[in-house]
């Protein structure tokens, strides 16, 4: 292994890390994979480039990564360029499947803030409904990652104690939102703005501290 090809692999781990981190532990296999294995093969990647979010799901993945991290004393993510970002990791390091379900996901959003909303699409409502149908896909997320957790489970006939379903069949994607919620997070910790503003970024870093003391308040270290 190249000393930069080495590099990049502890770089992809230190983010893998400090996003799990923000996920409270959790990360999705999809994302694991991406991040520690990188774009797809060429073969792959050819396969894979007529994948592209339409003008109006551009906006709207942007609007919905600037409300997970929104704009304060320190850039949000449409500044960090979250937007094109989580487009750029769907198109390079997903699955058609995933992908598939990905854009699935912006319909569903859309067509129940027009049921929710009197008509309104997701852009066109206020702040306060777009992030109460933010929450509700959270918690469905959360439903149909429990779900998939089930369904990769058989009983044994024996025992009758639940165990992982090792068949070839493929896994389920992960939901919509909780891939949204990963890349927005990945895309910004480890942006340029995230880094250097939202965190607390060295440059040059000096020796090594295992343990350093961190007084209230204080930004996290950046990778």
């Amino acid at each position: 292994m190249s000393i930069l090809k080495e590099h990049l692999t502890l770089n992809r781990r230190d983010a893998i890390q400090r996003v799990a981190y923000l996920m409270g532990g959790a990360l999705s296999a999809p994302t694991m994979i991406a991040m520690l294995e990188g774009c797809k093969s060429n073969t792959a990647t050819e396969a894979a480039t007529s994948f592209a979010l339409s003008t109006d799901y551009k906006g709207l993945v942007a609007e919905i990564a600037e409300i997970i991290i929104p704009k304060t004393t320190t850039p949000g993510a449409k500044e960090a360029g979250v937007g094109p970002f989580v487009e750029m990791m769907l198109k390079d390091c997903y699955k058609p499947s995933q992908q598939e379900h990905f854009v699935k996901g912006l319909d569903a959003l859309e067509e129940e803030s027009k049921k929710a909303n009197g008509g309104k699409k997701f852009l066109e409502s206020t702040p306060e409904q777009q992030t109460a149908l933010l929450k509700k896909f959270e918690a469905m997320a959360n439903d149909e990652a429990k779900k998939n957790e089930t369904a990769k489970k058989i009983v044994d006939a024996e025992t009758g104690l639940a165990k992982e379903n090792k068949g070839k069949e493929e896994a389920p994607p992960v939901p919509f939102f909780k891939i949204m919620k990963e890349l927005t997070l990945l895309g910004y910790f480890t942006s340029e703005v995230g880094c250097k503003q939202a965190l607390a970024y060295v440059e040059v870093p000096g020796k090594y501290e295992g343990c350093v003391k961190m007084t209230p308040g204080q930004k996290a270290w950046a990778l």
